[in-house]
């Protein structure tokens, strides 16, 4: 990706400071090489303060190369070598039922190595913090294990799938978790490693320019990732077609990412038309369309 401006980088700086941990960019780059914040957010979640993380990976990608490959936000194993998948989710629809079922499936194949035994696999948990109550049941968590449905005793297999109200509002520990997760200004943030993380991104000129480099980063994968696509299509509609498909694909996946940066309709035409040497009025036609 080309070297942005400095107007360019200016939008980025404004964008940045509307941000929230809810928008999945800047809690990827909270986590990013930052093993407190994940812990933090695991102990309180799990409510176990002797989880220590050994291993962390943010945009860990698994690829199925039968079938559907997935992104996950973060990917931590605990010093037990307990898996799990953190994902924030602003739109329901992103948090599906299925698509947590998915994760875990991806979880359990990356474990376990040709040959090893099932009971090498170990317990994964698959986390949504999501900016609604889905279930509009109004509970903090949602817990979900399989279960003997007559006698309700648990199969036992060692995976758990939990949703996280993002409005939850008790004064407790997740209540003030996900108001960290809701706040734009992190001297208004409770607790201290999220907050000097989130203070040192957004109003350090180093964390500025890290937060710029770790977007523009997330942009090209997608961008890529469209291409790749093509690239992949094209082997039954021939290359040149698939490859088209591919950018245009990846030009969808760039608006997606600039609308998420808080950037106007306008900001995000001239910037993939200078990036990519596409016409303004080819960009218009995909950003006006959605």
């Amino acid at each position: 990706m080309a070297r942005i401006s400095q107007e360019q980088y200016e939008e980025y700086r404004s964008a940045l400071k509307r941000m929230r941990m809810l928008d999945d960019t800047l809690m990827k780059c909270v986590f990013k090489d930052y093993k407190p914040a994940v812990e933090l957010v695991l102990r309180i979640i799990l409510q176990r303060d002797d989880l220590e993380v050994i291993d962390f990976t943010v945009s860990k990608e698994y690829k199925n190369l039968k079938g559907h490959s997935v992104c996950l936000d973060v990917i931590a194993v605990d010093k037990d070598g307990k898996h799990y998948n953190i994902e924030v989710q602003r739109d329901d629809r992103g948090a599906e039922p299925r698509r947590a079922r998915f994760n875990s499936s991806m979880m359990d194949i990356e474990m376990l190595d040709k040959g090893e035994d099932y009971s090498k696999l170990q317990d994964s948990y698959v986390i949504f913090i999501t900016e609604n109550d889905v279930f509009k049941e109004g509970e903090a968590l949602y817990i979900f294990d399989r279960i003997n449905i007559k006698s309700g005793k648990p199969l036992g297999d060692g995976s758990r799938i939990i949703y996280v109200n993002g409005a939850y509002e008790g004064d407790d520990p997740l209540g003030w978790l996900m108001s960290d997760f809701r706040e734009t200004d992190p001297e208004k943030m409770h607790y201290k490693v999220l907050a000097e993380r989130v203070n040192y991104l957004k109003n350090d000129t180093k964390g500025e320019e890290e937060m710029c480099k770790i977007v523009e980063e997330i942009a090209e994968k997608r961008f890529q990732k469209g291409i790749e696509k093509g690239i992949e299509k094209g082997r039954l509609e021939g290359i040149q077609e698939g490859i088209q498909k591919g950018r245009l694909e990846g030009i969808n996946f760039l608006i997606a990412a600039y609308r998420k940066l808080g950037m106007t309709q306008d900001q995000i035409i001239k910037q993939i038309a200078s990036e990519y040497e596409i016409s303004q009025s080819e960009v218009a036609k995909h950003v006006y369309a959605e």
